[in-house]
């Protein structure tokens, strides 16, 4: 498992505290992130839970149209549609929450684009970290578990249905990902039982969380 250390620098400014979950499609995102939505109200706390896209009303418009739709055939076209929702997601919900102290809990964050659009579509990874740094403001999320499970190739939605070749490399993306900046990187074996994985996840949080607390006295 990687990733101990060291507080996002953007993390200390705002007040709150912004987990991500990444990995490819099937190994287990949506359960995990419910399991730690749950662990964290039995702590007091009460997350904000959001999805990319998603989570606004253009948000979730732009997402059947991603995802369900079948018109987007231009790779650069659909980068910008998902960094819109980004940005609108950011603007709307993730920043008055996190100024709020709130946790919030992502499931995929801007680097879902690197890996997908990124390696996965050939778009210049350059490029796209610029355009994330833009409609983001710069933030990034404090700890961002990607979730490792068997391979995945198919599926029903316009992703899901991108082949081998592609999610091998979105998977060579998220690794380089990880190489790059180990300490925010947690890199959980998804196929281990669900309680287990729940297990480890909540307890990398606990620590965060502990950490937090003693900084900011």
């Amino acid at each position: 498992m990687s990733g101990k250390g060291r507080r996002g620098t953007v993390g200390r400014e705002r007040g709150g505290i912004l987990i991500s979950f990444e990995g490819i499609e099937k190994v287990g995102k949506t359960t995990q992130i419910g399991r730690l939505s749950a662990w964290l109200g039995a702590q007091g706390f009460t997350p904000r839970v959001l999805r990319e896209p998603g989570g606004t009303m253009l948000g979730e418009s732009l997402r059947s149209l991603l995802l369900h739709s079948g018109e987007i055939k231009n790779p650069e076209a659909e980068l910008l549609l998902f960094a819109a929702a980004r940005a609108e997601l950011v603007t709307e919900v993730i920043r008055p929450s996190l100024s709020r102290g709130e946790i919030v809990i992502l499931d995929r964050f801007a680097d879902s684009s690197v890996a997908y659009q990124g390696f996965g579509r050939g778009i210049d990874v350059k490029w796209i970290r610029i355009l994330n740094q833009h409609v983001t403001e710069g933030l990034r999320p404090d700890i961002t578990f990607l979730l490792q499970g068997p391979s995945f190739y198919h599926g029903d939605d316009n992703i899901e249905k991108s082949g081998q070749e592609f999610f091998q490399r979105v998977e060579a993306g998220y690794n380089t990902m990880v190489a790059e900046d180990p300490s925010r990187w947690h890199v959980i074996p998804s196929a281990r039982p669900i309680d287990e994985v729940a297990k480890v996840i909540q307890s990398v949080v606990k620590s965060y969380l502990v950490e937090d607390r003693s900084r900011r006295g």
